[in-house]
């Protein structure tokens, strides 16, 4: 019982500490946010104009769109994973330690189960967010398609 309440409470700190380092990043980092939030403007342009290259039936501007659009985005992609990641487990070091030494009698290894929680939320959020993308793109592409 008591690691089901570990697991939910580890779970909701997790949650939180997502929300609070969004935030800080959005405050102590804006030059990087307001980047990042260029380079993905000019990947959804790219993304428009492939499709008009697509409409007009240019597969050869199609796939330099789609080129230029895979030599900005997975640069991109991961240098937003990296920074957000090592922001993020820094920011739940402090839970991860103190839970290691307060429940070290009830739960063992406290400290690997809570980062091998926030490692597998990570991966299912990440996941998550490259389906729901690459659906966002097809929706748009098809609704493109229709004009």
């Amino acid at each position: 019982m008591i690691s089901i309440i570990f697991f939910a409470v580890t779970l909701g700190v997790i949650v939180l500490t997502e929300r609070l380092e969004g935030f800080l990043l959005r405050k102590l980092f804006r030059g990087y946010s307001e980047e990042i939030e260029k380079i993905e403007g000019e990947i959804e342009e790219y993304n428009f104009y492939s499709i008009l290259a697509v409409a007009a039936g240019d597969y050869e501007a199609y796939k330099g769109f789609q080129q230029m659009i895979s030599d900005i985005y997975w640069p991109l992609f991961f240098r937003k994973v990296m920074f957000n990641t090592s922001f993020f487990f820094l920011l739940l070091t402090p839970y991860a330690v103190l839970s290691h030494y307060l429940l070290n009698d009830l739960i063992h290894n406290a400290f690997s189960w809570v980062i091998f929680t926030a490692v597998l939320y990570f991966t299912i959020r990440l996941g998550y967010s490259l389906i729901r993308e690459s659906y966002n793109a097809w929706k748009a592409a098809k609704l493109r398609a229709k004009f």
